[in-house]
């Protein structure tokens, strides 16, 4: 029997409330999802910021204080309160060449994460730079990762999670098939899948006993596990 996977809701509630926000996130929560999946970068005063983009109407995050972005940009303190009883799988972005980028804001996620009550399993870190995840998680092994990844073979991101020891593939969803489900589940690698939206291709996945659905509509993929499609 296929266990029923948990479901994540992309950047909050986002097509009812502004994405990556404490309103995106409590009515997540109230939908009954089992998780979020958040962005964070790091503040050029170190905070730990919650936005999908690198800027906010040109401004840049990493040379802006927090203090001087929008009111609706919470800090990733704010919004883990807010997640209070749920998984919160935390996306550390990254600019390509840049790889100082994501180190920077890894090392801050690491302090910040450690100084919480939560137990360390509540969290789940992913990101495109692997390189700045196994720093992240040479760093701080007390805490699960993820690969993300979406125009690159499985094969090798998968040997590399299993090296690294990395507890989790987040592969977007157009790359996922049986011989990758099979593959991960033989190496105890966890299988969370973005961004599922499309009924079919959410009944698909269920079939296939992925572990994790990032969705834009929770509450669609919600009703879908309930009553089916």
């Amino acid at each position: 029997m296929l266990l029923r996977p948990d479901i994540y809701a992309h950047r909050g509630a986002s097509r009812q409330e502004r994405e990556n926000t404490v309103q995106a996130f409590e009515l997540a929560a109230e939908m009954g999802v089992d998780g979020v999946e958040l962005d964070v970068w790091r503040s050029s005063d170190g905070e730990l910021v919650v936005h999908h983009d690198p800027d906010i109407n040109g401004l840049l995050i990493g040379r802006a204080t927090a203090s001087q972005l929008p009111d609706y940009v919470p800090t990733l303190s704010t919004a883990l309160d807010v997640c209070r009883g749920l998984r919160v799988n935390i996306e550390i972005k990254s600019i390509q060449n840049r790889p100082q980028v994501a180190l920077d804001t890894a090392e801050v996620l690491v302090n910040m994460l450690r100084s919480r009550p939560e137990s360390p399993d509540r969290w789940l870190i992913s990101s495109f730079d692997h390189g700045a995840l196994d720093r992240f998680r040479g760093d701080a092994p007390e805490f699960l990762t993820g690969l993300l990844f979406w125009r690159q073979p499985w094969v090798p991101v998968l040997l590399h999670a299993v090296e690294h020891g990395h507890c989790a593939l987040h592969p977007h969803e157009t790359l996922v098939d049986r011989a990758m489900r099979e593959a991960t589940r033989k190496a105890a690698i966890e299988l969370n899948v973005w961004t599922v939206n499309d009924p079919l291709r959410v009944s698909e996945l269920m079939d296939l006993g992925v572990d994790g659905l990032i969705t834009d509509v929770p509450d669609e993929v919600l009703r879908i596990l309930e009553f089916g499609s």
